[in-house]
């Protein structure tokens, strides 16, 4: 991606180079006829103009100044003419052409994305959770500042915006404002305070998810707009210690929670206004879904939450449900429930 962008910059140069070589000419070309044959500014210019497009001079009996200017304008004209072919040439055949459409098309489908994810921070982390939620089917935007890694993300066949995920104008280029959720990654936790601030400010409804290095990190990404904050250190050495402790209850929650294994999986629905578990106790649930699909807990709009609950609890509307089972049972029981 570097050197496509070196690549790019070196072609701008050469389009400065050829305006300023235009540019001169047709100033030493207009003021030589001025000075030289006394012509009036409009004829001097419409002469040089004349002597650039047609590479040409029809009088031949020309005092030498004259002669040695019109030489120097036909020679710049073929000069230019010369880059222009040139960069032509390495626009239409070295990529830049087909990378422009690519970049043009993939703008499009950013453009159209709605309630997709987007990773701010394409390194280790960042790659694994695009891995994951590649493997759930869903729309995710990568989001950074490294054009390598940007260009990493796009070869995987990743959404990627090459861009400071710190400043407003690059979330706006991922979709924020109709995204779902922002997961910030990036290698800094200022960084990350950065881009909660900036992802709160331009979507107020928007799931933050962000990490932090240190626990007094957690409360500041929490009052800049972050939704959940978690700690990676914190996570690994609490899923170590239990794996020693609890291996088998660590190896089935790996596969409950692995998005890659069909036998079981836990899933998380909202309730949405179509449904028509509204009102409905959980056993009028259990009875649609013939108990293939398990209700580990109900999280209430209040904040509150239901542990495995009785057939006799009352389901709302936005209430979450947390289920259990394969991925067959769930996809069936998706659209009831929204």
């Amino acid at each position: 991606m570097k050197e496509g962008i070196g690549k790019e910059e070196s072609q701008n140069d050469v389009l400065k180079v050829l305006a300023l070589v235009i540019v001169a000419l047709l100033t030493i070309g207009t003021a030589g006829f001025m000075i030289l044959k006394d012509f009036s500014p409009w004829n001097a210019f419409y002469q040089t103009i004349s002597v650039l497009l047609e590479h040409f001079y029809h009088e031949t009996l020309e005092p030498f100044p004259v002669q040695i200017l019109i030489l120097i304008l036909i020679l710049g004209s073929y000069i230019i003419v010369a880059y222009v072919i040139k960069f032509a040439a390495e626009y239409l055949f070295e990529g830049t052409f087909k990378e422009n459409r690519k970049r043009r098309v993939m703008k499009k489908t950013i453009d159209a994305c709605h309630d997709h994810f987007i990773i701010c921070g394409y390194g280790r982390v960042g790659k694994q959770i695009a891995e994951e939620l590649s493997d759930e089917k869903k729309k995710f935007v990568i989001v950074d500042r490294d054009p390598k890694e940007a260009k990493n993300a796009e070869d995987s066949g990743f959404l990627a915006v090459n861009g400071d995920p710190t400043e407003e104008k690059t979330l706006l280029k991922a979709g924020i404002l109709k995204a779902k959720s922002v997961i910030v990654v990036p290698g800094s936790e200022v960084d990350s305070l950065y881009i909660v601030l900036s992802a709160r400010s331009l979507n107020p409804d928007v799931f933050i998810i962000a990490r932090a290095e240190r626990e007094e990190g957690i409360a500041k990404m929490k009052k800049a707009g972050a939704n959940k904050v978690t700690m990676p250190a914190q996570i690994a050495g609490y899923h170590m210690a239990t794996m020693a402790l609890r291996p088998a209850v660590v190896d089935f929650l790996d596969v409950i929670v692995d998005g890659k294994h069909d036998e079981l999986q836990i899933e998380e629905l909202q309730i949405g206004p179509r449904s028509e578990y509204i009102n409905r106790p959980v056993s009028f649930y259990l009875n649609q879904v013939e108990n293939c699909v398990s209700i580990l807990a109900i999280n209430r709009v209040d904040g509150t939450s239901t542990i495995n609950p009785a057939g006799n609890e009352i389901l709302a509307l936005n209430d979450r449900l947390i289920l259990m089972g394969n991925r067959q049972q769930l996809e069936k029981v998706t659209d009831k429930v929204s």
